[in-house]
């Protein structure tokens, strides 16, 4: 049927009815999408016009990314449908990334992961993150130093430690992600935490990690035994 909206669907098909008798988790991913659009267009029904864009962008993990160019371009998308989207994908990001971060006690790289996991996900280039620690090992701030082309970060020491200091940091931890997938790090990962530990002793504000991240892995340099800037 052309133009199908959410009313013209079967009542036991209704995506906000089957919400209201079965809660939310009970919906596909398609029918949680047709909610936020609420209608399709001519010969595309509000359902079709969800998979198509969900297929696109290889589910929600993919739409996260996309603009809101990118989601006009879709015939019957317009600004609002596309603003829609985009601002319940950021919804879902800010509750994970809104979880109370300082004093939170650091005490593994699984941590420091999963903080900053939110902030890395999907991200196609490389972007260096950090984290600034009381005395205690408690998180004071989280800062984003620099991002990176898609394969390598780009920064200085002095960098991290004018932020550190301004934050009167004890110690600090560094994380990284590597858009590839692959969390080993590389050669210049490990050169640059070498240098980094080592000025950070210089200035007595100790390195205590530095955590590659993926969507789906980390790996703590820390944990390789690779952390020692007397290795370098």
């Amino acid at each position: 049927m052309a133009g199908l909206q959410i009313r013209d669907i079967h009542p036991e098909s209704k995506p906000r009815e089957r919400l209201l008798h079965s809660g939310p988790a009970s919906l596909s991913d398609i029918e949680l999408l047709a909610i936020i659009l609420g209608s399709g267009g001519k010969n595309v029904s509000v359902l079709e016009l969800a998979s198509i864009i969900l297929k696109k962008f290889d589910g929600f993990k993919g739409l996260i990314n996309a603009d809101i160019q990118e989601l006009k371009n879709f015939k019957n998308v317009d600004l609002a449908k596309a603003s829609a989207i985009k601002a319940c994908c950021e919804i879902g990001l800010r509750i994970n990334r809104n979880k109370d971060e300082t004093k939170r006690l650091i005490q593994k790289p699984a941590d420091i992961h999963e903080i900053l996991l939110p902030y890395l996900y999907q991200k196609a280039q490389e972007h260096l993150y950090l984290i600034s620690l009381d005395s205690r090992n408690r998180v004071i701030s989280k800062d984003l130093v620099t991002v990176g082309t898609v394969n390598e970060t780009l920064f200085h020491p002095r960098e991290i430690f004018r932020l550190a200091l301004q934050k009167n940091a004890s110690s600090i931890a560094l994380a990284h992600n590597h858009p590839s997938g692959d969390s080993t790090p590389s050669t210049e990962d490990i050169r640059v935490t070498h240098r980094t530990a080592k000025a950070g002793a210089q200035l007595g504000i100790a390195l205590l990690d530095h955590v590659i991240i993926t969507d789906h892995s980390f790996t703590s340099i820390k944990s390789m035994n690779l952390l020692n800037p007397d290795n370098c």
